[in-house]
């Protein structure tokens, strides 16, 4: 079977809306205390990809007025009534191609989601809706590999090499590119200045439960065939009940990239 397109790729998110509530959480508290720092609230601020509402909602407690531009329909419904109680729209469609008001947000943020637009069309976009001195606040989160995250990486590739040679530990390094390439965009956009990144180390504790559902949530996962993934999943259950006693500790960066709008 064909491997799933980029496209397929970006919109399975949609078909897990519930799911990627529960098992992705949201960004750690001080890195979302820095952009209201960057960004005093209360402010205006424009949301691409919100997906569930995971970033959407501590901005929201801080005191932000969100409007977003979620691709997915089922995502934008779910955030939609989450939100319900905060100053939150959210329209579907693609934010490259949204019919946005020129100066018209204090804030641009984008958690985990970038990565997936045009960058130069997404960028043009950002600089035309940003106030001058507004901020743009991209939010992503990678591996931060310790001695034990070696140690549970190198135990489940057992199980990658038996069910799904095509994801690897490549694919994370990948990204790790894609998110230094999409800061170097921002820096060569003559109408962002003071551009910088800010790292908060994060630990987790996972369960095999919690660590099946983290994994169900990424798209090189969750466009699998059904089979396939359900019998990955219980060989990766197998290894962390069989050589971790049933939990695991992950450790990751979560980074933070500001601009602000000449």
């Amino acid at each position: 079977m064909p491997a799933a397109t980029t496209d397929e790729r970006r919109r399975s998110f949609d078909q897990m809306a519930q799911l990627y509530a529960r098992a992705r959480g949201a960004p750690p508290p001080e890195l979302l205390d820095a952009v209201a720092v960057f960004v005093p609230p209360p402010a205006d601020a424009l949301e691409i990809g919100c997906g569930p509402g995971n970033a959407s909602l501590p901005l929201l407690e801080r005191g932000f007025r969100i409007h977003a531009v979620e691709l997915g329909e089922n995502l934008a419904a779910f955030a939609r009534e989450r939100l319900a109680a905060f100053p939150f729209t959210v329209e579907v469609g693609k934010f490259e191609e949204a019919p946005l008001q020129t100066a018209s947000v204090d804030l641009v943020v984008c958690s985990s989601a970038f990565h997936w637009l045009d960058r130069e069309r997404a960028l043009r976009q950002v600089v035309k809706v940003l106030k001058p001195g507004g901020a743009l606040a991209l939010v992503w989160g990678s591996p931060r590999r310790t001695a034990e995250d070696n140690r549970v990486d190198e135990a489940v590739q057992a199980a990658y090499r038996a069910h799904a040679p095509e994801i690897s530990r490549q694919t994370v390094d990948r990204m790790g590119g894609k998110v230094d390439e999409i800061g170097q965009a921002v820096c060569d956009t003559p109408e962002l200045r003071d551009f910088e990144t800010r790292l908060f180390p994060q630990t987790h504790l996972f369960d095999r439960q919690r660590y099946l559902d983290t994994l169900a949530t990424f798209s090189d996962h969750a466009t699998l065939p059904a089979a396939q993934r359900a019998r990955l999943f219980e060989a990766i259950g197998e290894i962390i009940d069989g050589q971790f006693g049933g939990r695991v500790e992950r450790h990751s960066t979560a980074r933070l990239q500001l601009a602000r709008r000449r």
